[in-house]
């Protein structure tokens, strides 16, 4: 089988999905590394989303279903009727399971998440790609970037070659990034004239680099309208995870904001710089327990947090210079308390009845703990409804 799928992966694993009727091909470039094949091969057979820790438990149940099944019955039951039998009767995820030949499913789900007029992904793909480089990052400290990019001047070169013309023009940048960006790139038309890249393994140094050569690229190919070539430009902005951003709806907002900057020129690339602080924030609510003699038995509880520090609310004054002990729900359900040291920095009241507002400064002593923050921040805003999409930078 040569360099496939096998050379990297689980070997039982893969030796049960080619039997399922899987292509190692396919298998080689959609299996992760460590537990996150499981969640992928159980992604594979049933669509459904499975924390690592969770698959593989699933999965060696699985293993132990089909097993049994198949000396029940006296012969070879599939590993898919095992899947549907586990989730169906035994550890109940579905509820009215579908029959449906693969190529079907395989149609069905390209059209939901393609973009029908420039054939690349759309925002559906993107809010679960990024999610996923997210989840990645928590579990290896793999950053990614984030390119934002709006095509210039793009209502004017509508009214004065028509709306053919606007299609014509945007298939075009579609086309400039599908070849520039790398075969693991996402690429995504984010909406109306705006398209979006997430960029796996990259910092912020390189998503530059790759913008500007997008940029460049687009500036270089002209489109037909009116028997003309019509020169275009695009302007893109750039964010970085988690240098810029705690969570994926903050780098989203990051990128847009360069995007932003970009435009005020036109035909430009820019990068996201935190201009007041080192650290990007993401809102959080929830209580937490301060520990040491200058707490004095407050409540605290946080409104916002970043690798650097937390703004908290507290009912007691917590004087600046002293240490304190802080413990954080763990960022999963049964999960550790996050335990960190701060350094109070700052001590407010707007009013003699109102509470006080403490920020708190962290000294992190490693990776673990910048991606223990990060699962913190996911939960507490997983139940936050998605905004609204982002509207595109003034023309």
């Amino acid at each position: 089988m040569g360099s496939d799928a096998r050379d990297c992966k689980d070997t039982a694993v893969v030796d049960m999905l080619l039997l399922a009727g899987l292509e190692s091909e396919e298998l080689a470039h959609a299996l992760g590394a460590g537990e996150q094949a499981y969640a992928d091969a159980l992604y594979l057979l049933t669509r459904m989303r499975f924390t690592p820790e969770d698959a593989k438990c699933f999965w060696e149940e699985i293993a132990r279903h089909h097993t049994d099944l198949t000396r029940l019955l006296g012969r070879d039951v599939g590993l898919r009727v095992a899947v549907c039998d586990y989730f169906t009767n035994l550890h109940p995820k579905m509820r009215n399971p579908i029959i449906v030949e693969v190529q079907v499913l395989l149609q069905k789900e390209q059209g939901a998440l393609v973009d029908e007029l420039t054939g690349l992904y759309n925002r559906r793909y993107f809010n679960d790609a990024i999610a996923r480089e997210v989840e990645r990052y928590k579990r290896f400290g793999q950053r990614f970037s984030l390119i934002m990019l709006d095509v210039d001047h793009f209502k004017r070169f509508n009214d004065t070659y028509g709306h053919t013309a606007g299609d014509d023009a945007l298939k075009v940048v579609a086309e400039v990034l599908k070849a520039t960006a790398r075969t693991f790139d996402h690429v995504v038309r984010y909406g109306g004239e705006e398209f979006a890249l997430i960029l796996p393994h990259t910092d912020s140094e390189q998503a530059y680099a790759a913008a500007e050569r997008m940029r460049l690229a687009i500036s270089g190919r002209p489109v037909q309208a009116g028997g003309l070539d019509i020169a275009i430009a695009a302007s893109l902005g750039t964010a970085t995870f988690p240098e810029d951003a705690i969570n994926a709806r903050e780098l989203v907002n990051r990128a847009d904001e360069a995007l932003y900057e970009a435009k005020q020129m036109r035909n430009r690339t820019c990068v996201f710089v935190e201009k007041s602080r080192r650290f990007p924030r993401a809102p959080l609510n929830l209580l937490v327990s301060c520990n040491g003699n200058a707490c004095h038995g407050a409540q605290v509880k946080a409104l916002n947090i970043s690798f650097g520090g937390m703004l908290c609310e507290s009912t007691d004054p917590i004087l600046p210079g002293t240490t304190v002990e802080l413990s954080l729900e763990g960022g999963a359900p049964g999960s550790e308390p996050i335990r960190l040291g701060a350094r109070v920095v700052r001590l407010e009241r707007e009013s003699e009845e109102g509470s006080y507002e403490v920020a708190l400064a962290f000294d992190l002593k490693g990776m673990e703990e910048r991606r223990a923050l990060v699962r913190l921040v996911e939960r507490d805003q997983r139940s936050e409804p998605e905004p609204p999409a982002a509207q595109s930078a003034t023309q």
